[in-house]
């Protein structure tokens, strides 16, 4: 079920299950395909479902430079090498950056996207909300971090329980150093699709919580209004 190939001159680490229509998910910034362990494993079901650590992260190769070209380079080369017929894309926080731009760049090879918690431009937020936690200093440890962070990802009635079962089977293998976390950081730092979301001719799903404090709701709205293709779904309570 899990296996690497390459694409672009790099080793991408992925798994695939189920049978179906073609769906692909792409993790968010710093984690690895195991957060989507649970879409996986409920889309499985009914779907031939790829998951795989985009480069820089998890068990991927992880180069030195990269932007988000390179991340929708890879994804239109995991489909051709998988020999895929039009997938659907979903992805998560960082994964909707890269399937936005794959449609944009690439609009005939996916059949619609799902982003999930999503931006059209600006700094990358989990860095950038983790500075503001830090009086403005960006140079943060890795542990440290993650607690400056934690309070903004989860509903305001999340227990420690419900953080520690989600957990559970859905955290990285590999720990990222801080150089490669600034490496990923560097690759998104001048992320913007606001010129380019017109060429998006797809159907597009968004999803956000309510309570999101990474990508908070009025980003999706943001990137709703930009796309003409688009549904918008707030999910209240999350």
């Amino acid at each position: 079920m899990e296996s690497t190939i390459s694409v672009n001159g790099i080793n991408i680490s992925l798994k695939q299950a189920g049978t179906g229509p073609d769906m692909i998910l792409i993790h968010g910034i710093f984690a690895s395909k195991e957060i989507m362990n649970p879409l996986f494993d409920y889309y499985r079901k009914s779907y031939h479902v790829i998951s795989y650590d985009v480069r820089g992260h998890g068990k991927s190769d992880k180069p030195e430079k990269f932007d988000l070209d390179d991340y929708a380079d890879d994804l239109k080369e995991i489909i051709n090498e998988l020999n895929l017929d039009k997938p659907i894309v979903i992805g998560l926080s960082m994964g909707s950056y890269i399937a936005l731009k794959t449609a944009e760049k690439y609009p005939t090879i996916l059949s619609k996207i799902i982003l999930l918690g999503t931006r059209g431009q600006g700094e990358i937020s989990l860095m950038q909300k983790a500075a503001e936690e830090n009086n403005g200093n960006g140079n943060i440890d890795l542990k440290e971090m993650g607690k400056l962070i934690s309070r903004r990802v989860y509903a305001p009635d999340t227990t420690p329980e419900d953080v520690a079962n989600f957990y559970n089977g859905n955290r990285s293998e590999v720990e990222l150093t801080n150089d490669e976390r600034k490496n990923v950081y560097a690759s998104l730092s001048h992320y913007d699709m606001v010129s380019d979301a017109k060429k998006v001719q797809i159907p597009v799903l968004i999803l956000v919580g309510e309570y999101d404090g990474i990508n908070p709701p009025e980003e999706s709205i943001k990137v709703h209004e930009m796309l003409p293709t688009s549904q918008l779904e707030i999910i209240e309570g999350a």
